[in-house]
């Protein structure tokens, strides 16, 4: 089953999603699951599993990414395709990456699981809580042998595996990234909570009618502490209406 990427556009070749599609479009490992399988997981499966498979050649898009890095009002952004997402050091952890992917060698493709798969949430609310994601990975932590896990919340699926991979956080970095390439781990389990792009750009359309350009910009995500996790910054995003989104990762 092919992860439905595009290849590079003649605008931007160099944005995220067309250095990774145009590198990993060819995923050959089927995906197949009891539970509804969105474009999000089925990208960033196979994505993972391609970094897995050949982890150097994912050196140059990292190398690439950093023109997205900024410095704003003294906070170090990473801003591309309409998202800005706080970092902690910035391009100095995207070398980081860089460095390490280097010494990694080849390793086995994970094998998706149903059984570790810990359902998301539909409702905003729901999303937001973090005791939701816990009380689902307790369920099932035991039972089945997880090992590790963390949530995310950035809906691109390319930048999203990008900034797993960097892996910036404030404390435990490099925690999702040390996971995701672990050549112990077989199994992993994805879910994400939809997340319709087009009602969301014409959802945005219609609130730039009535919002100044300033206002349209300052949709940002910060690092939290806890497993890593990316979370809404609601100190510049209370004037932005946009669908709450979160992705549970599993592993054993």
């Amino acid at each position: 089953m092919g992860c439905g990427c595009i290849g590079p556009s003649s605008k931007d070749k160099y944005a995220i999603e067309n250095i990774v599609s145009s590198k990993y479009a060819s995923a050959k490992k089927e995906l197949i699951s009891i539970y509804p399988l969105t474009d999000y997981v089925k990208k960033v499966f196979h994505l993972i599993n391609k970094i897995r498979k050949n982890p150097q050649d994912f050196i140059s898009v990292i190398e690439q990414a950093e023109k997205y890095i900024k410095e704003i009002n003294g906070r170090k952004i990473f801003e591309d395709n309409g998202l800005k997402v706080s970092l902690n050091e910035g391009k100095t952890m995207f070398k980081d990456c860089a460095e390490y992917l280097k010494t990694l060698k080849p390793m086995d493709e994970l094998n998706f699981c149903d059984d570790i798969v810990l359902e998301c949430p539909k409702e905003e609310n729901k999303i937001k809580d973090k005791n939701i994601f816990k009380e689902k990975v307790l369920e099932k932590k035991d039972k089945f042998g997880i090992l590790a896990y963390f949530k995310d919340s950035i809906y691109i699926p390319e930048i999203s595996v990008l900034l797993m991979m960097v892996d910036d956080a404030v404390q435990s970095p490099r925690k999702k990234r040390e996971t995701l390439l672990n050549p112990n781990f077989k199994f992993i389990g994805i879910s994400s909570s939809d997340y319709d792009s087009n009602k969301s750009n014409e959802n945005k359309k219609e609130d730039n009618k009535e919002k100044n350009k300033e206002d349209e910009n300052n949709k940002e995500k910060d690092n939290n502490n806890e497993n890593n996790e990316i979370k809404n910054d609601d100190t510049n995003n209370k004037n932005n209406k946009y669908k709450a989104f979160c992705a549970y990762f599993t592993l054993k």
